[in-house]
């Protein structure tokens, strides 16, 4: 019978994605040096198998304000963590297939100016003098200038080198299965690894696993409404560069975000609901072929992979970051719906200043967990 291990930590970080990662860091710069406890590897679960988008457009305002934070992050980062990441801030163009749509996008410029974010509205002949490789079914779009793309395994890994480098741990495969409570404090983390069970002593836990955020919060009696969803993603053949900007189609259920290497990476919304299976199935294959009616230019491109990831959704597709209400010492930073790669790094620096300072520098208050009705500890 193997022994359990145990360790000592003074923050167990779950999950070694960009938000886990950006904490770790974050929190080991400022002398704090977290153990980070991953289920798989580094670079391959859902951060690493996003769209790789950086935007402050088309997101509700609580996020907007987030995202706008994260952006000014974004801008020095791969400075600051010695990292290529493959950052550019190439423009975002949200496009526009019928005029309800443009109605949306245009109603949603009036409130990102209003907080100070930079929008363009593009008419038909404005799109066309744009982004002439586009469709003539786009009729119109809304443009933002400092939204842009980053390569998401490598920012994942950023972030991992640059936390272990400032002094924190990584455990890979190595999977939180229960934490541990004396008088509502956490007091440890039980995990299972390549070596057998692992008891890890701590007062702090940030939870940051996405979708599997619910397994490990019911070992503590809290419901968590977090449900995976299955997202996919088709990388194209090298084509010659002729566009920067990610480009999203909500009409066609569709976007794409051009890579430094000259591939096409396109993905396609959510195709099976509450699934972690991470296998592309037949109709998201058909869908990628959506690429050759947005870009004409592409329809003889070959797509050369493709894969899925899981996304983490809750009911009102807004992410939960913060204390838990009834459990000392347990945060999280979980259920992003598809939206957390940009959040990732003010995420992080954000858990940091709510463990190390016992306030954030911005408002969460909106985003915790105890908006949701029945979230309480049942034990």
């Amino acid at each position: 019978m193997t022994r359990m291990r145990k360790m000592e930590a003074p923050v167990v970080i779950v999950g070694a994605g960009i938000v886990g990662g950006a904490a770790a860091y974050y929190l080991a710069q400022r002398g704090l040096k977290p153990l980070v406890l991953e289920k798989s590897a580094i670079g391959v679960e859902a951060s690493a198998r996003s769209a790789g988008g950086v935007r402050a457009q088309c997101r509700d305002r609580l996020e907007r304000i987030l995202a706008m934070a994260s952006i000014k992050l974004w801008e020095g980062l791969e400075a600051e963590l010695d990292f290529d990441m493959e950052y550019v801030q190439g423009g975002n163009i949200r496009l526009a297939a019928g005029e309800e749509r443009l109605a949306q996008l245009a109603a949603e410029a009036e409130e990102e100016l209003v907080d100070g974010l930079a929008v363009e509205m593009w008419d038909r002949d404005e799109l066309r003098r744009r982004a002439p490789y586009l469709s003539e079914m786009f009729i119109g779009a809304k443009y933002c200038a400092t939204d842009g793309v980053a390569n998401p395994i490598l920012s994942t890994w950023a972030f991992a080198v640059a936390a272990k480098r400032a002094g924190a741990s990584i455990l890979t495969h190595t999977e939180a299965i229960a934490v541990e409570t004396q008088a509502g404090q956490v007091t440890s983390v039980l995990a299972q690894g390549r070596e057998g069970e692992l008891r890890i002593d701590t007062p702090l836990v940030i939870h940051a696993g996405g979708a599997y955020a619910p397994q490990l919060s019911q070992t503590l009696g809290i419901n968590i409404p977090v449900e995976p969803a299955r997202n996919f993603i088709g990388v194209t053949q090298r084509v010659k560069p002729f566009f920067t900007e990610f480009l999203s189609s909500h009409d066609m259920r569709v976007y794409f975000r051009p890579a430094r290497t000259g591939h096409i990476h396109v993905g396609g919304v959510l195709v099976t609901a509450n699934t972690s299976n991470k296998i592309v199935p037949a109709e998201g294959l058909t869908h990628l072929s959506r690429i050759a009616l947005a870009v004409p230019m592409l329809g003889s491109t070959n797509f050369l992979r493709a894969w899925a990831g899981t996304l983490a959704m809750t009911p009102d597709r807004l992410p939960i970051i913060g204390p838990v209400e009834g459990v000392q010492g347990y945060l999280l930073a979980a259920g992003f719906s598809g939206h957390g790669f940009c959040l990732g790094p003010i995420v992080g620096k954000l858990l940091s200043e709510l463990v190390l300072d016992g306030e954030a520098s911005m408002s969460l208050a909106e985003l915790s967990h105890s908006r949701f009705a029945g979230t309480q500890p049942t034990t």
